[in-house]
């Protein structure tokens, strides 16, 4: 029989994304309390407070008269009482350090599926060309992008984030009417880098700069999603890229998947009041409505009345995790190891091995996947399997960074146990010496 005609991106999407391939494979068979997931960025399941939103169920539904028909239909840009709270939080926790004044002038939209979903839209209402983003970069978008038509150009990061003098190269060898949106992870996934505010304001001061010249508005999308749980009490105050946006260019994408929990689905945009956020709020009622009224409404409740406290513990959770983890990595890994990046924000390390390749046909792969060929690696029933995500899915594939890729990988340690990250890491210190010899 013929074929479904399908759209450019449909057709694409009958193709498997590499990490899809990789976590299908694993996921068919996975073993709990054997395998180990260090693929997968799942939130610390002890950081969910499963009590205080039990409470803020109820609540909701006990006074119907502040929030009225939770149970219903809601709204294309959101629940008022959680936009209300939103930007309450930030003021009261000066958030991005904006105050009081700028808050009380931006536009907040609240997305239908997270902050995924406003990504997603993002995708939708912007003219195809090219988009700029980080070297290495959140893979899971970069691939959505690629498969809707963008053209994707990458900017390696240095300790302070996307390298400015390298962004001002590109920019002058590509047609900047071509240019659709920069999308700035703010601590980036998957390197855990956190951007310094010089490095925000400089990049801000250049976009705006260039778009003048242009004649034209470039976005800028910064997605804070990690931001909430920055743990490291010695990095400075973080301060918005709207704090030095003067045309209105800026987009920061926030979320309550890190900080409360991601099965309420709540992500958000924040700007100002432009064509961009009408057209954002427009696409989130085309696709269904903002996020599901009751999830909204419990939000807007836990935020009032819980997030203070709260936010606190799940930092010090992950800082802990962070610390543990850290000391690991340097006893076990450190002779193999470049560099490693990661524990001060957010649940990801990402190291980088002198020598050792990390894709998925490499030797250290195979060894961890028990896939080797080898019946005494792979046949024991008892030896536990290990995911991680390949530094080489993270990194364009057309950059000088291709290479380097190649030895790197991401490890989330937002899901599994300390004892647990303890005996992922001493494996991955097997699969090295296997390697090695291989």
């Amino acid at each position: 029989m013929a074929q479904f005609n399908l759209s450019e991106f449909g057709s694409k999407s009958l193709v498997l994304s590499p990490i899809n391939q990789m976590t299908a494979s694993f996921s068919k068979d996975f073993r709990q309390g054997i395998d180990i997931n260090l693929g997968v960025g799942y939130v610390n399941d002890e950081t969910i407070p499963h009590k205080e939103l039990t409470e803020c169920f109820q609540y909701v539904l006990a006074h119907t008269d502040q929030y009225k028909n939770a149970l219903n239909y809601g709204s294309a840009d959101g629940s008022e009482n959680l936009r209300t709270a939103i930007r309450n939080y930030y003021i009261k926790h000066n958030i991005g350090c904006l105050g009081a004044d700028r808050m009380a002038k931006k536009s907040i939209c609240v997305g239908a599926n997270g902050a995924t979903s406003l990504l997603d839209s993002f995708a939708s209402i912007m003219p195809k060309g090219i988009v700029i983003t980080a070297d290495p970069n959140y893979y899971i978008y970069i691939e959505t992008l690629e498969r809707n038509g963008f053209t994707v150009l990458t900017v390696p990061e240095d300790t302070e984030g996307m390298r400015v003098d390298l962004l001002e190269d590109l920019i002058q060898n590509i047609d900047v009417n071509q240019l659709s949106f920069l999308y700035i992870v703010t601590v980036n996934n998957p390197s855990s880098i956190i951007m310094s505010n010089a490095r925000r304001q400089a990049i801000v001061r250049l976009i705006t700069k260039v778009g003048r010249a242009a004649g034209k508005k470039i976005p800028m999308i910064f997605d804070k999603a990690y931001e909430d749980i920055i743990f490291d009490t010695t990095i400075e105050p973080v301060e918005s890229g709207m704090l030095y946006d003067e045309d209105g260019l800026v987009v920061e994408l926030g979320t309550l998947s890190k900080i409360i929990a991601p099965a309420l689905r709540i992500g958000y945009a924040i700007s100002d009041d432009t064509d961009i956020m009408r057209a954002l709020i427009q696409k989130t009622g085309d696709i269904g409505f903002s996020a599901p009224l009751i999830n909204q409404e419990m939000s807007a409740r836990f935020i009032d009345t819980y997030i203070s406290n709260h936010a606190l513990a799940v930092r010090d959770g992950y800082r802990r995790k962070a610390d543990f983890l850290k000391k690991c990595i340097e006893e076990n890994l450190g002779p193999y190891l470049e560099r490693y990046s990661g524990g001060q924000a957010g649940f990801y390390f990402y190291l980088t091995f002198k020598e050792i390749e990390t894709h998925s046909q490499s030797s250290f792969f195979k060894f961890l996947s028990r896939t080797t060929g080898d019946s005494t690696i792979d046949g024991n029933p008892k030896n536990p399997r290990l995911v991680y995500v390949p530094g080489n899915i993270c990194v364009s594939q057309t950059s000088k960074t291709k290479e380097v890729g190649n030895r790197q990988l991401r490890i989330s340690y937002g899901f599994e146990d300390i004892p647990v990250l303890e005996r992922a890491i001493l494996l991955m210190k097997e699969a090295a010496l296997y390697a090695n010899k291989q």
